[in-house]
């Protein structure tokens, strides 16, 4: 299981934040840019630029999750490459 850690938080609006997740496991890690809007829908990226994108309307977000529990969920499992 992935251990997860809130590198930063951004506050867009009071109720609209940018994440920026480390998630770790043994010697592996990423990081995630998590959009999170309201509360209701959790956008996920794996890089600066496509969040950037999806802003721009150039792209869509890597992973989309509708509640906290299922973004915790992928995050925990999500399987990290060398």
């Amino acid at each position: 299981m992935n251990q997860l850690q809130t590198i930063k938080t951004e506050y867009l609006r009071p109720s609209r934040t940018i994440e920026t997740v480390l998630v770790t496991n043994k010697k592996l890690s990423e990081v995630f840019l998590i959009y999170n809007y309201e509360g209701n829908s959790f956008r996920v990226f794996e890089s600066h630029l496509k969040l950037v994108n999806f802003f721009q309307d150039k792209c869509e977000s890597d992973y989309h999750f509708s509640t906290e529990n299922e973004l915790d969920e992928f995050l925990s499992e999500f399987k990290l490459v060398a």
